[in-house]
């Protein structure tokens, strides 16, 4: 039985997703057509509405620290493209899990992987539906403006992972992200999280910078947590 939607926002696009997820469990191709079949019986600004928000969606979860985190549970790695998939992937898996993946991506431990945690076809649909519709692509008539005011509604009500905007290489991500170090220590060994291993090219300027700035951020945090370690406890005075 179809979903009541009749118009798309932040709030029936999660619904939309959640319904697709309910009938189709985690085959792509029937999601994919579910959500199409969906789209194709509102007016055509809707789909052109449901690939802004998805696209906003997915443009707010670009952030190094969901990408390290990807690059560590997918089975083959990470690429930039990879990485765009992971994350139409990721919205597939609902609202819930996808806000719990960027306040800590160490939540994704507990997520059922599939389909090696891509889901490109999803970056698409609304512009299927909506070329269907009108014989235009969604990509030229979703405005610049559009995209922003989008995206930017989307990002305000993220709560973010404080380290989330940084490339962490193997050592720091046990600090950073234990249960997906504790993971990938059972799958890799200790040798993994050597302190020469990497997982960035920092042969790319930016990337370099922004992997120092991250390694700086982590030994903060570290000597924080050493600080409370060392912090004598107080004791109850004794009750009267």
């Amino acid at each position: 039985m179809g979903s009541k939607i009749t118009e798309i926002n932040k709030e029936t696009f999660w619904q939309l997703i959640e319904e697709t997820k309910n009938q189709c469990g985690q085959d792509m191709d029937a999601s994919i057509s579910w959500i199409k079949k969906e789209l194709l019986r509102m007016p055509p600004e809707q789909s052109l509405q449901f690939h802004a928000i998805m696209h906003g969606y997915r443009d707010a979860a670009d952030q190094y620290g969901l990408w390290t985190a990807a690059t560590l549970i997918k089975e083959y790695g990470c690429s930039d493209d990879g990485f765009m998939d992971f994350r139409a992937w990721l919205i597939a898996q609902g609202k819930e899990i996808y806000m719990a993946a960027l306040e800590n991506p160490d939540s994704l431990t507990k997520v059922e992987q599939y389909g090696d945690c891509e889901f490109e076809s999803l970056n698409y649909v609304g512009d299927e539906a909506y070329h269907e519709l009108t014989g235009r692509s969604a990509y030229e008539d979703c405005t610049p403006e559009m995209e922003e005011r989008v995206l930017e509604e989307i990002s305000g009500e993220i709560k973010y992972h404080p380290l989330i905007e940084y490339p962490l290489q193997p050592p720091d991500v046990v600090t950073v992200y234990p249960e997906i170090g504790d993971m990938i220590m059972k799958t890799h060994g200790i040798r993994f999280f050597s302190k020469d291993s990497s997982i960035w090219n920092t042969s790319l300027p930016e990337l370099k910078a922004m992997v120092e700035k991250g390694a700086a951020e982590v030994r903060k945090l570290k000597k924080a947590k050493q600080k409370n370690r060392d912090k004598p406890q107080k004791r109850n005075a004794p009750s009267r």
